[in-house]
């Protein structure tokens, strides 16, 4: 119970906290609760491409975006956003705005769920609003740690920061508000974790007493749950049950579907403890079909959607290799009907004919060529990824048949899908243009590496590029230096230990050069040739295929760099 109360409650923390305009406040407590989470981001995007935002307006608006991409469980481009927030707020010396950011960054991965980045991100956070006296932000992120510090079963560490949250709230006269009855809440949750009863009871008594006071139905029945635990402990059983129960009938009310499910376990729960077990059982079961039904529900729909993105890539690829063999049929058309005004002579036809055997052995042989590149290409980087998907749907069918382990197969299969797709369209990117400007190549690079970076959170990345001269890459060549530049970035994060990563682009006298370096552990260059380096040597025959320069430089301690020139 404890876990999935704490994060309904963690979701319902505001962050309104910048509007200084009442009319935008309630515009955005509207969109806060409001479900229409598409049609809300295109009508925030149009407030902020305003210029009637002050600066902190423009940041409360920007947070209510976050939430709504969050509720849309979009989080590439969460991440993607708020790290180009960050970025800007950096170079422009907003501090309020760079923490701000590191704190949405640390929810996003608290809901996917990766914990350890959202400490990490969240900590950030505290580094910048400490010194700028940034309370506001203080005060959740300090929550948001005791919360995790709770289901770590920390609970000291729990207490402290609950108690550091609840003391930046009242400096800040917020008391009335429904972040500091969070605070309030969780501190009287740890007391009872800790078996601190009577602290727990006073505290569980106030919020309850204030929150039907103020009719705020959702943090009352969240707050009778909470306190049946201590009576429970007391073996207080009928006042327990009687709360229970209570909340349940709020739950069913207010249309919660987490909270009915949350209320109906707690009070089963409550009403086995006291031996009322066939009552127990009824409420268990309905507890058991309605999580059935949602979660049936939702992979489901989950299912559908990846399908639906997959066949409409699957789709479009179809339709450009369509077109581009239409215009070679069209190519050969049109040679063999300029052919027949060269006939005006045995010669001419006969140096005709030679020319053109030349040249269908020639198309032929290059587009052998170009489809075993094409399946090359597809087995190494899709037939790979495919594998593991089918191997992660199988185990999450007997995951399920078991039921266990269920939310763990998800996130893989889930995780899987994403790359999976992410790596379709980066082929199917590069296979759908002819030419690839060399400054076009390097911003898709950048993007990657951006997003490749987000499972990283301690490496910085460094850009630079210099694209004074103009350089065009077909589409073989472009696809080729993608993947050496992906095999360079993937063995610079796992294996470097650099805190920094490096990339440089430019153009000079029609030379693209690419170079990728880190500062980490570095390598002997000599153990390329020896076998079990095959990412190295992949490289250098990817390399080898298009006629590019591929030099590698790295010595122990003292780091790598790669450099790519075509």
């Amino acid at each position: 119970m404890y876990k999935r109360c704490l994060i309904f409650l963690l979701l319902f923390i505001a962050t309104g906290l910048f509007a200084q305009n009442n009319e935008l406040a309630k515009q955005l407590a509207a969109f806060e609760k409001s479900t229409a989470h598409k049609a809300d981001i295109i009508a925030l995007k149009k407030m902020l491409s305003s210029s009637n935002l002050s600066a902190t307006e423009t940041i409360a608006v920007q947070t209510v975006l976050v939430h709504k991409y969050q509720q849309l469980k979009e989080w590439d481009i969460c991440l993607n956003y708020c790290q180009a927030q960050v970025a800007l707020a950096h170079h422009q010396n907003n501090t309020l705005a760079e923490a701000t950011f590191y704190k949405l960054i640390g929810g996003t991965y608290y809901y996917i769920p990766q914990k350890e980045n959202a400490i990490a991100y969240w900590k950030k956070c505290i580094e910048i609003a400490e010194p700028n006296e940034y309370n506001a932000l203080l005060a959740q992120c300090y929550h948001n740690v005791g919360v995790i510090s709770f289901e770590g079963t920390d609970y000291k560490l729990a207490e402290k920061y609950f108690i550091k949250a609840i003391d930046l709230s009242k400096q800040n006269n917020d008391t009335a508000s429904t972040t500091f009855s969070l605070h309030y809440r969780l501190l009287a949750t740890t007391y009872d974790a800790e078996n601190m009863l009577e602290k727990a009871e006073v505290i569980f008594k106030d919020i309850i007493a204030k929150t039907r006071a103020a009719k705020d139905s959702a943090n009352l029945a969240e707050s009778l749950l909470f306190y049946t635990n201590v009576l429970k402990k007391k073996k207080e059983f009928d006042k327990a049950i009687l709360l229970s129960q209570e909340a349940l009938a709020i739950a069913r009310k207010i249309n919660l579907i987490d909270g009915v499910i949350t209320a109906l376990n707690t009070h089963a729960g409550n009403l086995a403890d006291a031996q009322n077990y066939k009552e127990a059982y009824l409420y268990k079961r309905e507890e058991d079909e309605l999580v059935k039904t949602r979660f049936n529900g939702d992979l489901n729909k989950k299912i559908s959607d990846a399908e639906a993105v997959f066949k409409t890539a699957e789709l479009q690829y179809e339709n450009e290799i369509s077109s581009i063999n239409a215009k070679k049929e069209k190519q050969i058309y049109l040679t063999g009907f300029a052919g027949l005004f060269i006939l005006a002579g045995f010669a001419s036809y006969f140096i005709y004919q030679r020319r053109s055997i030349r040249q269908k052995i020639q198309m032929q042989l290059q587009m052998q060529e170009e489809k075993e590149r094409l399946s090359r290409d597809l087995h190494d980087n899709l037939g790979s990824q495919m594998a593991l998907l089918s191997n992660n749907v199988e185990s999450l069918d007997i995951n399920y048949r078991k039921q266990t382990g269920i939310d763990e197969n998800i996130d893989r299969v889930k995780g899987t899908a994403k790359q999976l797709l992410q790596t379709l369209r980066e082929t199917i990117w590069i296979l759908n243009k002819e030419q690839v400007t060399a400054e076009d190549f390097f911003d898709k690079l950048v993007e990657y590496a951006h997003r490749f970076l987000q499972s990283y959170p301690d490496i910085k990345l460094q850009v630079t590029e210099n694209f004074s001269a103009s350089k065009e890459l077909n589409s073989n060549e472009a696809l080729q230096l993608f993947r050496i530049c992906q095999e360079a970035i993937t063995n610079s994060c796992k294996y470097a230990g650099s805190k920094i990563l490096e990339l440089q682009g430019n153009t000079a006298q029609n030379i693209f050069m690419i170079c990728i370096k880190d500062f980490g552990k570095g390598f002997d260059t000599k153990l390329v040739q020896q076998e079990g380096h095959y990412g190295l040597r992949n490289m250098q025959k990817r390399a080898a295929s298009v006629n590019a320069g591929l030099h590698i430089i790295a010595a122990a301690e003292k780091g790598t760099t790669i450099t790519i020139q075509v």
